[in-house]
């Protein structure tokens, strides 16, 4: 074994090999410029309500043509229908993290139908924990990781993914360079302060059902939407991720332990352009937890800085349409952008999780797209974003946008933050 000192040399060597892969190629890109606080830029277009509107109209008209609109253009089409098939359902454990809450792990499969063909996942799971002190019902955190859950959930009895797929296992070298760089809550969240606030904890692995490859990725999407003749308009991962939100959904609700206004989805980066997928599609989905989710999630398309539309669909082919990636270069041709996703939320609690300086993600053009989003939350009596500037954290506002120093990642500033907008939205 390598001596401490040298240890540490090489941490920083495969730190910095690490980061300039992740420059090149990777989900953000390094920078010494930093987020202005105060929003800049040209507000969200269009406006999304041009007159006062009933609730009724809104609900009626607006939001089905803007849940097209997306579809057509971002994510492509979710399934008409959809079911779910609860294969198995065991407990894990009784008295984890030091007695304070049961594990519970389901095996599931999904199907989706379009055009009244339907195709089946393979078979996925879902991992709960579940607090031990508590007799009313809970809300429920659910969270997709690009790890597995044996990696989010760490117990020696969380199944583990077939083959030899990707694992965030804590021993290896490069898995302590990608906490290193992405902070200590990248893979794993801090399961006794979640369970000190009184919440459960759902994860899931998106990978299993649609995978994280983009060959492998399409083939997925297309086995699951054969329905769907227009390649153009097939759903991305991001869809169908957010698609397996609702299908979680499916197996808890059925549960008398989970509050059935609790439903939060959660996830960092691409998963929190899947949270919000959820959400929008998904009137179950009590409130949002969407971090950092960038360009093709919070971030507008028009007027951005940061990774844009062309870089995102050539890095990531399988993550939205075809039809999104034909907007490359003429983003002002589309008719729809990113505060229709968030205003599609509306009345429900949201939080949109920033950092200074991940420019890449474009916590300006975040902010905007909340404000433009206003509009569809004053329809039900709410005030949604109520900030001046970014860094004006207010948990309890129906939009609370949260901005922290440093990058791209999960550190030990989020979740207390994360946290306090859940208490106060539930508490």
């Amino acid at each position: 074994m390598l001596p401490k000192r040298k240890r540490g040399w090489a941490l920083w060597i495969v730190s910095v090999l690490f980061m300039s892969i992740l420059v090149a190629c990777g989900p953000t890109k390094l920078t010494i410029s930093r987020a202005n606080l105060k929003p800049n830029g040209f507000a969200a277009r269009p406006v999304l309500v041009t007159k006062t509107i009933s609730q009724q109209d809104w609900e009626e008209n607006n939001r089905p043509q803007l849940q097209e609109d997306l579809q057509m253009q971002v994510f492509g089409f979710l399934p008409d229908t959809s079911s779910t098939q609860i294969i198995d359902q065991k407990t894990i454990a009784h008295t984890a993290y030091g007695g304070k809450a049961s594990i519970e792990e389901y095996t599931l499969t999904a199907t989706a139908i379009f055009n009244g063909q339907a195709s089946t996942t393979r078979p996925f799971k879902l991992v709960v924990v579940i607090p031990n002190d508590t007799t009313a019902p809970v809300p429920v955190i659910m969270l997709q990781s690009f790890c597995p859950n044996h990696n989010t959930v760490r117990h020696p009895d969380v199944s583990k993914p077939a083959g030899n797929g990707f694992s965030c296992d804590g021993e290896g070298l490069m898995s302590k360079t990608m906490n290193y760089v992405f902070g200590r809550y990248i893979a794993t969240p801090p399961m006794e302060m979640i369970l000190e606030h009184g919440y459960a904890l759902a994860a899931m692995y998106p990978s299993e059902f649609v995978a994280d490859r983009s060959e492998r990725g399409l083939a997925d999407l297309r086995a699951l939407s054969e329905g769907h003749t227009d390649d153009q308009t097939r759903w991305g991962a991001i869809a169908a991720w957010g698609w397996g939100f609702s299908r979680a959904i499916d197996a808890l609700e059925q549960d008398e332990r989970f509050a059935k206004d609790g439903f939060v989805t959660y996830g960092h980066s691409r998963y929190g352009k899947s949270a919000l997928v959820a959400a929008a599609f998904d009137s179950r989905v009590g409130a949002v937890i969407s971090h950092q989710s960038g360009t093709g999630g919070a971030s507008l398309n028009k007027y951005k800085k940061g990774e844009s539309v062309r870089e995102i669909t050539k890095t990531f082919p399988h993550w939205f349409s075809k039809s999104y990636a034909g907007y490359a270069g003429r983003e002002q041709d589309m008719t729809t952008d990113q505060h229709a996703l968030l205003a599609l939320i509306a009345p429900r609690p949201l939080f949109l999780g920033n950092a200074r300086r991940d420019v890449w993600s474009d916590p300006n053009g975040a902010f905007r797209a909340a404000q433009a989003a206003n509009s569809a939350y004053n329809i039900y009596g709410k005030q949604g974003l109520t900030q001046v500037k970014l860094n004006d954290f207010t948990p309890a506002a129906d939009i609370a946008f949260w901005i922290r120093s440093g990058t791209h990642g999960v550190v030990k500033e989020d979740w207390p933050a994360f946290l306090e907008f859940m208490d106060t939205h539930y508490k």
